[in-house]
């Protein structure tokens, strides 16, 4: 059986910025939020790194935001949708879950299919953590409510979602072929296909089109 291996660029640079901005600004502002919380010594100063890196996290929300509308295809809000492709792979992670790992790890392209609808509402969540803090500074109510619970609730599923996504990006990348932790940093993704064709008929098909394809279809699209 013979093995070809693809270096694939998934990820744009403004992707991968967005990522890191909001990945490291959402850990500060858990970490502060929880000081300003519990901390009365440190909450003055908590609270000033928050303000700080609540910055970091407008603008990293803001660019993802926009990559969700004018980005690549797999960066756009469309593919956070699970389809009915999505179906096989998602049921494929569920069992490879309950399986601790024992079973073999499903290929995707971009995003893991079993995530998509958690990425999704995770962005809901930022949205509303963005929201309510504004509201929250401004001493302001949303619709009759206070902020600060829905602030605070927020903060704990992000804290969930950031311990459980850390854990599970490192157990894909040691278990599979993909190099996800790598892709994240330089873009690149790793594929690997067997030339078996009784194989080939078994798995998944995986469809490999560089982000440049993506830029040309694009523009043939919009072409009359």
């Amino acid at each position: 059986m013979n093995t070809n291996i693809k270096r694939i660029a998934i990820w744009s640079g403004w992707f991968r910025l967005s990522h890191l901005l909001l990945g490291l600004s959402t850990l500060v502002l858990l970490a502060t939020g929880n000081l300003i919380q519990h901390s009365p010594l440190l909450s003055l100063s908590a609270l000033d790194i928050h303000y700080y890196s609540a910055g970091f996290f407008v603008a990293g929300l803001v660019v993802r935001v926009y990559l969700m509308f004018f980005g690549q295809p797999h960066e756009r809000l469309a593919y956070l949708i699970p389809k009915t492709s999505d179906v096989r792979g998602m049921l494929e992670m569920l069992r490879f879950y309950a399986l601790f790992g024992k079973s073999k790890l499903p290929n995707w392209y971009a995003h893991n299919p079993f995530w998509k609808p958690i990425y999704l509402l995770i962005y809901i969540v930022l949205l509303s953590q963005l929201v309510s803090g504004i509201v929250l500074t401004n001493g302001d109510f949303i619709l009759g409510y206070p902020p600060r619970p829905i602030h605070l609730f927020g903060s704990e599923l992000l804290l969930i979602f950031s311990l459980l996504h850390i854990v599970c990006v490192i157990w894909h990348d040691y278990k599979g072929a993909g190099s996800d932790v790598s892709a994240i940093i330089n873009g690149v993704r790793i594929f690997t296909t067997d030339n078996d064709s009784s194989v080939n008929k078994a798995s998944q098909p995986v469809k490999f089109t560089p982000m440049s394809e993506f830029k040309r279809t694009e523009s043939t699209k919009k072409s009359p």
